[in-house]
């Protein structure tokens, strides 16, 4: 394909449907027909909802590249998802491994390289050609309700090493990669599927602390960089990154050099939808620099006929605009040559895959285990707990509520997508290998008489959640009171960040896995029994404690 040539020869109605990559629930395939075949949508958000098995995702993906087929230009579709390791698709059967913090606790840049390396394989097999990731914030605050464990860690340096891996892993290994949530999301507390964000860090910070992985990233490789839906007040303190010619321009552009594709945060994210008209927002992401824009996450108040509808009227709207003057020619010019450039460069094609038999295979799974037996901390051991022997008798505690689980396969495709919750993991692992378990829930906690002897193993957990929280109502609450009862036999098993330590900072046995995994699970199992030695280091810190990063 010549661009320019092609280009040249392209309507507007052509050249605007180019530069949206939308959504559509379920396996509701005429929709995409009708947004892919008659407005020649240039890509499209695959969730878990969409493709919950390896065999539906090679058969969505074939049968949306043949609506592309389909039309004049038969130009192939940008076909992303956020496999990222705490956020995946295809949930049951890819090995996602264990996501970000995990992967900074390992210390290993080729620990991140080879993870990423695996799922650019497996998503590359089933068709979807672009990885919404890897996130490059540095979540360097503890109560960052969104980003968390999907990022490396708060350490910029770390931070950059990882991100540089992730991309080259990604990219040598027919994949592209998408660096996550420009400028930062890292200092964030509120949650931008909630609402909009401000970060207050001065220009220099910033520029050392946010950005370093961005920079790091893009010299990698990187072709793709999503916006974030934030104010930085130092920056621009009128508009959130994706509305902000100073962010995407003078910043992105000038000063880092990007000249790949920008792709904003879904624009059906609340940050954005209830502060600002959709029509006037999608011209000023234009305007500002956006390439690709993204309306996902239909998960909110999806109605199949309204979604679609919304859709082609914003297509419509961005046509007049263009036709009116409002958004000039040239800019959707530039915009649609670095989407088509990044379709040619990456060997897109509409041509269909042939099979996903590498999703989920052996060797993939034992990268993700290798991963996460690496990234496990004994955070504490001040009681010499460890290891346990097999014949130990063991009261292992779930803090977690069995009601709380329910939300991580309700987020209509978008999150941790993991039926299995972590502590059932755990539980099964453990108690294939000891001789004596008994096994409490949080439910029964209060009535359970805690045995006067051997060691009470506690296991908490958290879930990064879009829109959404995981409930840990009563996980501090269990600690606390078995830290009183049980003393110094008390073992808390982390699967997740360890930041609830400021919580419990008196409890002297910690072991963290920086994930909720199945994979992190069983790895932390095998380090309670010595079965696997404790090699990982926390990314980050925990305020009021001794834990450093």
């Amino acid at each position: 394909m010549n661009i320019e040539t092609t280009i040249a020869g392209m309507t507007t109605e052509e050249k605007v449907g180019q530069l949206f990559m939308l959504a559509f629930a379920g396996d509701q395939l005429e929709e995409a027909r009708i947004l892919m075949e008659e407005h020649l949508v240039g890509g499209a958000y695959i969730s878990n909802d969409n493709v919950p098995t390896a065999s539906a995702a090679l058969h969505l993906c074939n049968t949306l590249q043949s609506f592309a087929a389909n039309t004049r230009l038969g130009i192939p579709l940008l076909l992303g998802c956020d496999q990222e390791g705490t956020w995946s698709v295809i949930s049951a059967e890819s090995a996602m491994g264990p996501g970000n913090m995990a992967l900074g606790a390992t210390g290993d840049r080729q620990c991140a390289y080879d993870m990423y390396r695996v799922t650019a394989r497996e998503m590359s097999a089933v068709g979807l050609n672009v990885v919404l990731g890897p996130a490059a914030d540095c979540n360097s605050n503890p109560h960052n309700s969104i980003i968390g464990m999907r990022s490396f860690g708060e350490d910029p340096e770390l931070v950059a090493e990882m991100t540089a891996a992730a991309v080259r892993g990604l990219q040598d290994n027919g994949s592209v990669a998408t660096l996550k949530h420009f400028p930062g999301h890292g200092d964030t507390r509120l949650d931008s599927h909630r609402g909009l964000p401000t970060v207050t860090r001065a220009r220099d910070d910033l520029l050392r602390i946010d950005l370093r992985p961005f920079a790091a990233g893009i010299n990698a490789g990187a072709k793709i960089v999503m916006t974030s839906h934030i104010i930085f007040s130092a920056l621009d303190p009128e508009r959130p990154a994706t509305l902000s010619p100073v962010i995407l321009g003078d910043l992105l552009r000038g000063e880092l050099g990007f000249e790949g594709l920008v792709v904003s945060d879904s624009m059906n994210m609340h940050s954005m939808k209830r502060n600002y008209d959709p029509t006037d927002s999608a011209i000023q992401a234009f305007k500002a620099g956006v390439d690709l824009m993204m309306l996902a996450e239909e998960h909110y108040d999806h109605d199949a006929a309204q979604y679609l509808e919304n859709q082609r009227a914003l297509i419509r709207t961005i046509i007049r605009a263009v036709d009116e003057g409002l958004l000039s020619a040239e800019r959707v010019d530039e915009a649609v040559r670095r989407v088509l450039r990044l379709k040619q460069e990456a060997g897109f094609t509409t041509v269909p895959r042939a099979g996903a038999a590498i999703v989920g295979a052996g060797a993939n799974r034992a990268v993700e285990l290798t991963v996460a037996r690496r990234a496990v901390s004994v955070l504490r051991d001040q009681e010499g707990l460890l290891p346990l022997r097999p014949s130990t008798p063991i009261t292992l505690i779930n803090t977690t509520k069995r009601s709380a689980y329910d939300v991580l396969t309700q987020t209509r495709g978008i999150g941790p997508n993991q039926a299995t919750a972590a502590f059932d993991a755990f539980a099964q692992f453990l108690a294939a290998k000891c001789d004596d378990l008994q096994i409490v829930a949080a439910e029964d906690y209060a009535n359970e008489t805690i045995p006067a002897e051997g060691v009470v193993v506690a296991v908490t957990e958290n879930f990064t959640l879009p829109g959404m929280d995981f409930d840990q109502s009563r996980q501090a609450e269990i600690i606390r009171s078995l830290h009183a009862s049980a003393g110094e036999r008390l073992l808390v098993v982390a699967l997740r960040d360890p930041y609830e330590l400021a919580d419990f900072p008196q409890v002297g046995t910690y072991v963290c896995s920086f994930s909720f995994r199945p994979c992190a699970a069983q790895a932390a199992a095998e380090v309670l029994l010595g079965e696997t030695e404790a090699s990982g280091r926390s990314p980050v810190s925990v305020p009021g404690t001794e834990l450093q990063a």
